[in-house]
C-alpha cells in the first residue's frame, strides 16, 4: 500500500475499492501521532486493561513483553497493539512523567535549543546570571530595594537569574 514518506500515512491508490477504509485508517494514525501523549516509558509490560487510544514508549527493559524495540511507541488500537516507529523531531508528552520529549536517533529528554531568536535578537543563549539583591549603601530607599528584590525574584522564577 503506498504511503507518505514521514509519518507512514496510507495513501488512496488511484482505482482503490474501499477508499474510506484508507482514510478512516490515515485518520487514526494522525490522531495518535500528532500532538502525541504517551501515558509513559517505563510500562515494562502491557498493561491488561489499556483505555481506547493508549501510547506507550517501549522501554529497554520491557522489549521482550511488548514483543517490539525498545523506543517504539506501541498504541492501543481497541483490540490489540500497534508497533509504530518514531520519526526524528517526533515530541511526546510523558504523562506519567509529566516531561517532553523529543526523538532525534532516540527519545531525548530536554529541548534541542540553543537560545531563542525573536525579531532578530538572540536571546536566552547565555546561562543565567547570579545577582544578589541590594544591601548596604549610603542612602537606603526601600521601594527601590523592594522592586529590585521582587525583579530579581521574578527573573529567578523565569530561569533567567541563577
Amino acid at each position: 500500500m503506498p504511503q507518505t514518506d514521514r509519518l507512514a500515512l496510507p495513501l488512496i491508490a488511484a482505482g482503490q475499492a474501499q477508499k474510506d477504509v484508507t482514510h478512516n485508517e490515515a485518520l487514526f494514525r494522525l490522531e495518535q501521532l500528532v500532538a502525541l501523549a504517551v501515558v509513559s516509558r517505563s510500562t515494562v509490560a502491557p498493561p491488561a486493561a489499556p483505555l481506547p487510544g493508549d501510547c506507550h514508549i517501549v522501554p529497554a527493559a520491557g522489549a521482550a513483553a511488548w514483543g517490539s524495540a525498545a523506543g517504539n511507541l506501541m498504541i492501543w488500537q481497541g483490540n490489540g497493539w500497534q508497533a509504530v516507529a518514531p520519526v526524528a523531531g517526533q515530541i511526546a508528552l510523558v504523562r506519567d512523567e509529566a516531561i517532553m520529549l523529543v526523538h532525534d536517533g532516540g527519545w531525548q529528554a530536554g529541548w534541542p535549543v540553543a537560545g531563542l531568536r525573536i525579531g532578530g535578537r538572540s536571546l536566552l543563549q547565555a546561562a543565567p546570571a547570579s545577582i544578589a539583591p541590594p544591601t548596604g549603601g549610603s542612602s537606603v530607599d526601600a521601594e527601590a530595594r523592594t522592586a529590585l528584590s521582587a525583579l530579581i525574584a521574578a527573573l529567578q522564577a523565569q530561569g533567567l537569574l541563577a
